[in-house]
C-alpha cells in the first residue's frame, strides 16, 4: 500500500481528508429515518453529538432501478425475520428530494457535513442543489457506467463504494475518473455488501489492495456488528469511515438491528479519535518524550573493576550498565585492546578522553 506521501488530501466543506488528517467519520442514517422527516432530524442530532463528522442519507427514485416489483428481500427487524417485496420497502424508505435541503441546513447548524448517496442523475442534481460538496455512489452503482460518468463531470469530491465489485470493475469506475480528471477527487471504499457482515468476510486487506490499484484515499464502509471491523480498517490506513447509525436498534426496517446506536457510535467515535493519536507518522524518528527518557533506560560502557592506568582493555574489563550517558554499546569493539590513560573505579562510566588520540594507541 502507498505510504501516503504522494496522496494529496481532499477537501469537503471545512474537513481535510487524507493521510496525516483525522479519520473522517460518516453516520451513515441511509434509510433510518423510516419515512420520517422528525426522525431523520433527532438522528442527525444524535450523530452530532456522538462526535461525528457527517452524517449521509440516501436518495433515489425506486421506479427508476426496481424493474421486477416481485423481488423479495429478508432482513432481521425487531428481534425477528421480515420479508417484504423490495419495491415496496424502497418505495417506503424513499427520500423526499424537498427534504434535502431543510435535513443538510439541519446538519451544517449541528457542525456536520450533509451527504447523501445518489442513484441517477435527478437524485444527483437534488442533491448539488441542495448545497451538498462532494457526492456518494453505491456499492450496487459502481458498475452504473452512465452514472459515473455524470457524477465524475460535475467536479466536486467523489466516495465510491466497492462492495460487489471485482478487480476489473474497479479498474472500469478508475477509467471513468481519470477521464474526467477526477482521480485526485475520489475515494475509494472497501465495502462488503452483506448485511450484516460475518468476521470472517471483512476481508479488511482489501482496502489495501483497492488502493494499489486505485493510488487514491482509501477508506472502509461498515456493515458488520460492533466497531472491531472500523478499528482494524483505521489501523490499516482507512482515511475515511462509514458505519449506519440508528437512533434506536428496536425501530422497524432493514437496517436498524446492524446499526450503530448513539452510545455505540460515541464509543466509536472516540476510540478512533485515540487510535488517530496513536498512529503518528511511517517515519524512523523518536517522540520528543521517548528521546528524553532513553539515556535512563539505556545502558552505557563501564568498568567491571577498578582499572589501572597503563592497562589494556580487555573484553572482561567492561560491563554495560545503567544509565545510558556514557560511550553506547556499539563502540565496545573499538575500546578493547586500546589503553586507557587513567585510573577507572569500577561502575565508572567509560568516556573518549579516557583514551590516547580519540581510541587510544
Amino acid at each position: 500500500m502507498d505510504s501516503g506521501h504522494n496522496i494529496k488530501p481532499i477537501q469537503i466543506e471545512n474537513r481535510l481528508i487524507g493521510p496525516g488528517h483525522p479519520v473522517f467519520i460518516i453516520a451513515e442514517i441511509g434509510v433510518n429515518h423510516n419515512g420520517d422527516k422528525v426522525l431523520a432530524k433527532r438522528t442527525i442530532e444524535a450523530a452530532a453529538r456522538a462526535g461525528a463528522d457527517c452524517v449521509k442519507f440516501q436518495t433515489w427514485r425506486t421506479e427508476e432501478f426496481m424493474a421486477d416489483r416481485d423481488l423479495e428481500y429478508e432482513y432481521v427487524s425487531g428481534g425477528g425475520l421480515v420479508k417484504e417485496k423490495m419495491y415496496d420497502m424502497f418505495k417506503r424508505l424513499e427520500l423526499p428530494l424537498q427534504w434535502h435541503q431543510e435535513l443538510f441546513d439541519h446538519a451544517r447548524n449541528l457542525g456536520l457535513v450533509p451527504l447523501t448517496s445518489v442513484a441517477d442523475p435527478l437524485s444527483t442534481d437534488a442533491a448539488l442543489e441542495a448545497g451538498v460538496k462532494a457526492l456518494k455512489l453505491a456499492s450496487e452503482d459502481l458498475i452504473n457506467l452512465p452514472l459515473l460518468e455524470y457524477v465524475a463531470a460535475k467536479d466536486v469530491p467523489l466516495i465510491l463504494s466497492t462492495g460487489m465489485a471485482d478487480e476489473i470493475e474497479i479498474k472500469d469506475a478508475l477509467e471513468i475518473m481519470k477521464h474526467y480528471h477526477a482521480l485526485s477527487r475520489t475515494i475509494f471504499l472497501h465495502c462488503v455488501s452483506l448485511y450484516p457482515t460475518k468476521d470472517g468476510e471483512a476481508n479488511l486487506l482489501r482496502m489495501q489492495a483497492i488502493q494499489e490499484v486505485t493510488g487514491c484515499i482509501p477508506g472502509y464502509s461498515d456493515h458488520t456488528i460492533g466497531p472491531e471491523a472500523c478499528l482494524g480498517a483505521v489501523a490499516l490506513g482507512a482515511c475515511v469511515l462509514e458505519k449506519h447509525f440508528t437512533l434506536d436498534k428496536g425501530l422497524p426496517g432493514p437496517d436498524h438491528a446492524m446499526s450503530a446506536d448513539p452510545k455505540e457510535l460515541m464509543r466509536l467515535v472516540s476510540m478512533i479519535r485515540r487510535i488517530d493519536n496513536m498512529l503518528g507518522q511511517k517515519i524512523l524518528q523518536l517522540s520528543e518524550r521517548e528521546a528524553e527518557v532513553r539515556n535512563t533506560f539505556r545502558r552505557s560502557i563501564v568498568a567491571a573493576r577498578d582499572l589501572l592506568a597503563g592497562e589494556r582493555l580487555k573484553a572482561e574489563d567492561l560491563s554495560l550498565k545503567r544509565p545510558g550517558y556514557g560511550m553506547q554499546p556499539r563502540n565496545l569493539s573499538n575500546i578493547i585492546g586500546k589503553k586507557i590513560m587513567c585510573n577507572i573505579k569500577k561502575n565508572e562510566r567509560i568516556v573518549l578522553n579516557f583514551f590516547d588520540d580519540e581510541y587510544g594507541e
